[in-house]
């Protein structure tokens, strides 16, 4: 039985509505009733979207002659969505994605494509209800959403992308600035807000939604600062990504720029513009001054930042307020800040938590949960270094998340044949799920040249009859052209900071188990070059353990990247499985 009804009606000349042949019941929907209305134009293919409780006066309202684009925008078809689930919170939920929908729907639009009501505030309305707020959203979403989306918007030619599934895999909508928040992400962003001279880390596990607070953060200083200046510093391979968010919800004023550290420093020195607020996603990647880096990056360093040791002391001269995103989990290679140093430059920011994990979904059913994984994951690899006081460990967490042998438990591993097996695990879910993104990824333990990338002829992974390549690109890997993009073996540089399905993770020989039971990385078996410490450097015992961090947190990314599952394999690295089964009990 349908959780849902649609009146659909055209819009004539003179903006009438043809209400001719409703039944009784449907004018009463159309007059005194919890509905989400769309409008659409079959000439100029733009959409408005709005809720009311009495449609037909909205109506008038809108073509009083007061709204310009209800003027122009010749509209001339419109959808009456109900449900009996509607209600004040469901209207905000659906009409919030729907807009979201819509919006990553048509990306490409020359001229805003999707108007909703009072457009500009949209994103403030969603600060009135977290997550979970009203207890119906799981089918709201599932019963009514999905249907409505799929048979009613799809079969008539008003979508695009008629399969929602694709559609929420697509960045615009994971990362968009008009989802709903919880109330922890609301609440941090209202402190941010609320205290422009004070300066903030916000620290969170991988999946926790730093990204997500990140765009709603800069949605919301430009809609309540909309003088202020914002620079937004992310990753390489994220600045498209975030110039498209930004582009498509209207949030590309000239006020805000977008860049990496190093292009926002550069650009300083001969501008001197100084930023209201500077956001940094992933900080914990910023820069250091040291001979690892390509000469270009310690340019930087030159003129009046030569004093300078790191980029966030840097950053933190061009802007009144620093918003850094930070795990500690998550720095990989000798360029990146020192802990030691980070810590020292943030001595006087607040210090906020994101505890809500967001991308891993255990399987429904189960007596485990994604905190449980995420947590098993942290005791395995960092428990004897000491990391794991300064994040957000659990140590009481559910071992049956790795006993779980079934075939749709969330975790589990190949013990022969690695490179066939994941890649045949995730080829199953990609028959049974054609729109999800699943890969295999891997520790960098073959080597990979820059110049491999271009030539499909050259692999570099072995197995049997079996060869497989790097991934060809770093930058936006996930969505690459390339025919043979699903079956690359994928590095952490192509993957930090994107979501996948499900994901196939090889353990490799760069990290092994010492005699005394404890996880060491091993420079030899290490194939990035710029991911090591010089030979000189690798004398002194901190440095020792720094590398070996480095590559522990090279595999805590790989292995938190999945939402609906993952498989592991093990790349000449037969003692890794017994250190895990012991370490993790899983024969228990």
């Amino acid at each position: 039985m349908a959780k849902f009804g649609v009146v659909s009606l055209s819009v004539g000349k003179e903006h009438q509505l043809n209400l001719d042949n409703l039944r009784e019941p449907e004018l009463r929907v159309l007059s005194n009733s919890n509905i989400i209305y769309i409008y659409r134009g079959s000439k100029s293919k733009k959409i408005y979207i709005g809720q009311s409780v009495n449609f037909l006066s909205r109506h008038s309202q809108h073509y009083s002659g007061t709204e310009e684009k209800f003027n122009v925008a010749d509209f001339d078809q419109v959808i009456v969505l109900y449900s009996t689930y509607f209600n004040g919170s469901a209207l905000d939920d659906v009409e919030s994605q729907l807009i979201t929908y819509f919006t990553a729907d048509n990306p490409k639009a020359k001229h805003q494509a999707v108007y909703a009501d009072d457009y500009n505030n949209i994103i403030n309305q969603t600060a009135g209800n977290s997550v979970n707020e009203y207890t119906e959203r799981e089918k709201v979403a599932t019963e009514v959403v999905l249907p409505f989306w799929e048979d009613v918007l799809g079969k008539r030619g008003w979508v695009n992308t008629p399969n929602l599934d694709l559609l929420r895999t697509k960045a615009l909508v994971k990362y968009s600035p008009i989802k709903k928040l919880t109330r922890q992400q609301h609440g941090i962003i209202d402190e941010i807000l609320d205290k422009p001279a004070k300066s903030f880390v916000i620290n969170g596990d991988a999946g926790t939604g730093k990204t997500v607070l990140l765009t709603h953060l800069v949605a919301e200083l430009s809609q309540k600062k909309p003088d202020a200046k914002i620079a937004i510093v992310v990753q390489p391979n994220w600045v498209k990504t975030a110039e498209e968010i930004f582009k498509v919800y209207g949030l590309n004023s000239a006020n805000v720029v977008v860049g990496t550290s190093i292009k926002l420093v550069n650009y300083n020195k001969d501008n001197h513009i100084h930023y209201d607020t500077i956001i940094v996603d992933e900080s914990h990647k910023l820069s250091r001054r040291g001979n690892k880096q390509h000469p270009s990056f310690n340019k930087v360093y030159e003129g009046k930042f030569s004093d300078e040791e790191n980029h966030l002391e840097i950053l933190k001269k061009l802007g009144d307020q620093i918003v850094l995103m930070y795990d500690v989990l998550q720095a990989i290679r000798p360029a990146n800040i020192s802990r030691t140093s980070f810590k020292s430059a943030i001595q006087d920011f607040e210090r906020r938590y994101l505890t809500t994990q967001f991308r891993i979904q255990a399987p429904a059913g189960k007596d485990y949960n994604s905190d449980d994984y995420i947590n098993g994951i942290k005791y395995l690899l960092y428990k004897d270094t000491g990391l794991l006081a300064e994040t957000n460990f659990n140590p009481d967490f559910n071992r049956d998340v790795f006993r779980d042998g079934g075939p749709d438990a969330y975790f589990g591993y190949f013990k022969t044949e690695p490179l066939r097996n994941l890649f045949d695990w995730i080829e199953e879910d990609r028959n049974f799920n054609p729109e999800n993104v699943d890969r295999v990824l891997a520790g960098l333990v073959e080597d990979w040249k820059q110049s491999d990338g271009k030539s499909p002829a050259i692999k570099h992974w072995f197995e049997g009859s079996l060869a497989k390549r790097w991934n060809s690109t770093q930058e936006n890997w996930v969505n690459s052209k390339d025919n043979d993009a699903e079956d690359q073996v994928g590095s952490v540089f192509a993957v930090q900071g994107i979501d996948l399905n499900r994901v196939g993770v090889l353990i490799g020989d760069d990290i092994q188990v010492n005699d005394k039971g404890i996880l060491v990385a091993n420079k030899e078996n290490f194939r990035n070059v710029n991911g090591k410490f010089s030979e000189e450097d690798m004398q002194l015992t901190e440095n020792q353990e720094e590398f070996t961090l480095f590559v522990l947190n090279i595999y805590y990314i790989l292995l938190t990247r999945g939402i609906d599952g993952i498989r592991l394999g093990f790349w000449r690295n037969d003692a890794f499985i017994e250190y895990m089964e012991r370490t993790l009990e899983i024969n228990s």
